[in-house]
């Protein structure tokens, strides 16, 4: 069942479309919960936000737009389920010699500065790119855009599209080792 199929039976209010959507995207959503989650949260944990996930668009089911593709509406509705649980769970108690220590586990100041880094480099360097690689980029990582799609949409054969990409990773590659963030 492709896409617009499982939109048009969330949008009739058909379970049969709920069942396509949670069969498969299951194991899409739960990458990304477990990529988030870090392992602060339990399976148990994963498999509840799964099913939120999915519950809240047979709920909102009504606001899909049948041409777009599901994996950036579902990505997003995870992030967010994921974020909002572990703002709820933000510190937990370690034993260790008889005393608790209180952690957090939003990281440590040295990787969330690094990180900060990191998000203002590659938003910089993008909104450099000049037109059509910025629009490029952000269809294809940011809404999760097909390269055939983009191509139409800017009518450019798909290789181009592709060719543009790899010229993007590339130049932000070489912005991230010039400012000394080697990558293997």
């Amino acid at each position: 069942m492709n896409d617009s199929e499982i939109i048009r039976k969330l949008k009739n209010r058909e379970e049969e479309g709920l069942r396509g959507l949670i069969r498969q995207y299951t194991p899409y959503v739960t990458a990304i919960l477990c990529n988030i989650s870090r392992g602060i949260l339990s399976l148990e944990d994963i498999e509840e936000l799964a099913a939120d996930v999915f519950w809240s668009v047979w709920s909102h089911s009504a606001g899909l737009q049948g041409d777009r593709p599901l994996k950036p509406y579902l990505a997003q509705t995870a992030r967010n389920a994921a974020y909002s649980r572990l703002r709820r769970v933000k510190e937990l108690p370690i034993a260790y010699d008889d005393d608790i220590l209180s952690i957090s586990h939003a990281g440590n100041p040295d990787e969330l500065t690094i990180q900060k880094e990191q998000t203002e480099i590659l938003n910089s360097a993008v909104e450099a790119f000049g037109e059509p690689d910025r629009e490029i980029f952000i269809r294809f990582y940011y809404l999760g855009e097909r390269i055939e799609a983009i191509g139409r949409r800017l009518a450019l054969n798909p290789s181009t599209v592709k060719t543009k990409l790899h010229r993007c990773r590339k130049r932000l590659k070489g912005i991230f080792d010039e400012r000394g963030y080697q990558h293997g």
